[in-house]
């Protein structure tokens, strides 16, 4: 029997990280001209640069992995626990987080007069585009988050255009299971979710609506997905490849027997915001390789 649930802050901690928001109640001082921000997410920073803030990012997390250009930037510590001290001694005058997960330090922030724009996680792609809307907003830079809000809707139409091209009679299913122990996956309320109705691509765990949900092994049997993908991070745990054929190898699921589990980048599923369509492409990709579609 499947066990749903949400998935609990663990071995896996590391691929939820990057669940991006929507707009939350913000600091009563404007901040169009904040010249040093510090971003508490990495969905949040590769927004940030992508509608061309970029230049005004002084400090990031230990998850940002994307653009090459967080490298170089001092880290103010990790997702859930960053440190008050390093944030305030890179003497930002803009600190943007997750409200659900830094709302306290946030309101602390506020109180020593550091300007915050605190978010509210939302999984859904429409949560995606709003944050967004909201971020070039605050920050005045408007122009920017509409053309990549543009973009993103281009780019989605071209990639759902090519997977019924590729895939006449239908697109395979796919099945993304974050973790092997205990089986965990993407059900249907979330950004991937969201992601493959959108390129009409089936989610094979669509009908659970729960966002991460739990489920035994005979729950992968009676979907019988024709493809099993597994999210792999850079930094932090994951499960991989390898690791779900020995969990799952003993049960008659049609795409264990013929090895058709592949890893995708956490960095794309993991990171709901500007590179949404490069996460829909990597999703064709695998479908495209495993099914043998129609290039």
């Amino acid at each position: 029997m499947m066990k749903a649930g949400i998935l609990r802050i663990g071995a896996a901690t590391s691929l939820l990280v990057f669940l991006f928001c929507s707009p939350g109640p913000v600091s009563a001082d404007s901040s169009r001209g904040a010249d040093r921000i510090v971003s508490l997410a990495p969905s949040i920073t590769e927004s940030l640069f992508a509608i061309g803030a970029g230049v005004r990012v002084v400090g990031v997390t230990d998850h940002d992995v994307s653009p090459e250009e967080v490298k170089d930037l001092p880290s103010v510590g990790g997702y859930f626990d960053p440190s008050l001290e390093r944030i305030l001694s890179l003497s930002p005058d803009l600190v943007i987080g997750i409200a659900t997960f830094h709302g306290k330090l946030l309101e602390r922030l506020e109180s020593l007069g550091v300007a915050t724009l605190p978010l509210t996680i939302h999984r859904g792609l429409d949560g995606v585009k709003s944050g967004i809307a909201i971020l070039g907003a605050r920050l005045g830079m408007e122009e920017g988050a509409g053309k990549l809000l543009e973009s993103m809707e281009e780019g989605l139409k071209t990639v759902r255009d090519e997977v019924a091209r590729t895939f006449p009679g239908g697109a395979p299913s796919l099945l993304v299971v974050l973790w092997h122990d205990p089986l965990t996956v993407a059900g249907g309320v979330n950004y991937i979710d969201d992601i493959m109705r959108a390129i009409g691509i089936p989610n094979a765990a669509s009908d659970i609506r729960y966002t991460f949900p739990q489920m035994d092994p005979e729950g992968i049997v009676s979907r019988d997905p024709a493809i099993i993908l597994v999210p792999t991070t850079k930094r932090g745990m994951s499960v991989t490849p390898g690791s779900l054929l020995e969990t799952l190898k003993d049960f008659p699921i049609a795409a264990i027997r013929e090895r058709k589990v592949v890893s995708i980048s956490a960095d794309l599923l993991f990171h709901p915001g500007p590179r949404v369509v490069e996460a829909a492409r990597s999703l064709l990709e695998a479908a495209r390789n495993f099914q043998g579609g129609k290039p």
